[in-house]
């Protein structure tokens, strides 16, 4: 029957059968670095290079003196350890050699590896590719395995590792799951309307699709009261509704995943360029009291609070004359347009500290209408001088906080605050469900909502059924289970060699 028929799997990369190896340790200079075989000819290669037909048990490490089987040299003595397949991160036999990590050692060992019958290097990713697909993960698992590897902040991190254990496939399993059931059930009607195998009540209803489609299903629904057996139509559009909340996340894993584009914007001679160097605690930017001396965006990349920021210093917003500057000022409203968070920065000498003044110069610098904005008023210490008060100027207006770059005063105030505007964005990578942390999973997802959505719109129960299997082919690329080469290209060229 069509509606048994499982998903395709996903095309073995080329050379499956081959054996790889690879450094899968970070290159460089290191204590200890990790040497990767996989393939049927790893167990051969380690008893080639250990001199022994005498494996050690599996996943327990032996020390073995590992030597260079063309010149019989000794090469290092190190660790070994031996992964019958499929209990590996591959699915197949595995390799380790765990020796010292000097380049001249771990050169040796890859040439003596190089030199041996049947054996290859990994290509980028190829570790990785084959765990895939032998199916000890999926594209999800995969992708999150390559942001674990990429984490730089706690955040980050903790959203890879969720990912890369299987939550984010489970849920989008899940729901293939539903659909595959309910597609089941309505082709199972169309096969056999006319037999006696579907329920009398179910041929009662008449040539409506909507009545056509009150099929019982077994699979339980969130939201569905328990004890009722739902219907076909029922589950599709609670199904609908589930994955639209999903994509309603504000883009919190992509943000996590990528970082916070943050843009410190502000007139000339304000500070942006010394809050950048009191951020990155280093001289990043030049300073100088002439106005106008940024011309060009500067990117550093921050971890704040365990929440990534890739913070950018514009030039000055002004009326340029100079050719130079108006480029500068022409770029740095580009950036202000992309921005996910704004820094707005004052004088907080020249700016009244009242709600409507502070709102108008906000206003004067046109941040992204749905971009939050913090006010950074800088030159606190300027103040004395000028009658103000931190408390009252930051009592009132818009969230603002008061800084001075040249002191470092109220920078744990400023760094509190944007904590607080990270984690909005951001949220809790470990509550609730798993947030989608790549583009290509929004693409999917809305191309499924949208086949969703048009079921029963024809009112015919085959067009229908054909909706119900676009929905789950695209949850199925998402996962890995259906999709073309050229997509598995892309998620694996991104690894690291040995990975």
């Amino acid at each position: 029957r069509r509606w048994v028929r499982p998903l395709s799997s996903a095309v073995p990369p080329a050379g499956l059968g081959d054996t790889i190896f690879a450094l899968s340790s970070a290159p460089g200079r290191c204590g200890v670095a990790v040497i990767r075989a996989s393939g049927p000819g790893s167990r051969g290669a380690l008893q080639s290079l250990t001199g022994t037909p005498k494996m050690p048990p599996p996943r327990v490490l032996a020390l073995r003196r590992i030597c260079d089987p063309n010149t019989a040299e000794s090469l290092d003595r190190g660790l070994v350890v031996w992964f019958p397949g499929p209990r590996s991160f591959t699915g197949e036999d595995c390799a380790e050699l765990h020796v010292h990590g000097g380049p001249a050692v771990v050169s040796g060992v890859l040439r003596a590896l190089g030199r041996l019958p049947g054996l290859r290097p990994a290509e980028p990713g190829e570790f990785t590719r084959r765990a895939f697909a032998h199916g000890k993960l999926d594209l999800t698992a995969a992708e999150g395995l390559r942001d674990l590897i990429g984490a730089e902040t706690e955040a980050q991190r903790r959203q890879a590792l969720r990912q890369m254990e299987g939550e984010l496939g489970q849920l989008y399993q899940h729901w293939s799951h539903t659909l595959t059931q309910a597609l089941a059930h309505l082709e199972a009607y169309i096969d056999f309307s006319e037999d006696d195998n579907v329920e009398e009540e179910v041929l009662a209803q008449g040539e409506d699709l909507l009545s056509l489609c009150h099929v019982r299903l077994t699979v339980p629904l969130p939201g569905v009261t328990s004890g009722c057996v739902p219907t076909v139509d029922v589950t599709v559009r609670a199904l609908e509704q589930e994955i639209r909340g999903h994509l309603r996340d504000g883009r919190r894993g992509e943000l996590l995943r990528g970082g916070v584009r943050a843009v410190i914007a502000g007139p000339p001679n304000v500070g942006k360029s010394s809050l950048l160097n009191l951020l990155c605690r280093r001289p990043a930017a030049i300073v100088s009291p002439t106005a106008g001396t940024t011309r060009d965006v500067l990117e550093v990349a921050l971890d704040i609070g365990g929440y990534p920021l890739v913070l950018s210093d514009t030039a000055g917003l002004r009326e340029a004359t100079d050719p130079v500057e108006r480029e500068g000022v022409t770029r740095a409203r580009a950036r202000l347009c992309q921005a996910d968070l704004v820094l707005a920065v004052l004088d907080a000498t020249s700016v009244s500290p009242t709600a409507v003044a502070l709102g108008a110069a906000l206003a004067a610098l046109e941040p992204p209408p749905d971009a939050p904005c913090v006010l950074v008023l800088n030159k606190a210490d300027l103040l004395q001088g000028h009658g103000g008060s931190p408390s009252a100027t930051c009592a009132q207006g818009p969230p603002a906080t008061l800084l001075s770059c040249k002191t470092g005063e109220g920078l744990e105030s400023l760094l509190e605050l944007l904590v607080q505007q990270l984690a909005q964005l951001c949220g809790d990578p470990l509550l609730g469900s798993p947030s989608l942390t790549q583009s290509r999973h929004s693409h999917h997802l809305g191309a499924c909502v949208a086949a969703l959505a048009r079921f029963g719109d024809s009112g015919d129960l085959a067009v229908a059924a054909e909706q119900l299997r676009v929905a789950r082919r695209e949850l199925g690329r998402i996962t890995g289970h259906v999709g073309a080469e050229d997509v598995l290209d892309i998620i694996f060229r991104d690894f690291c060699v040995g990975k």
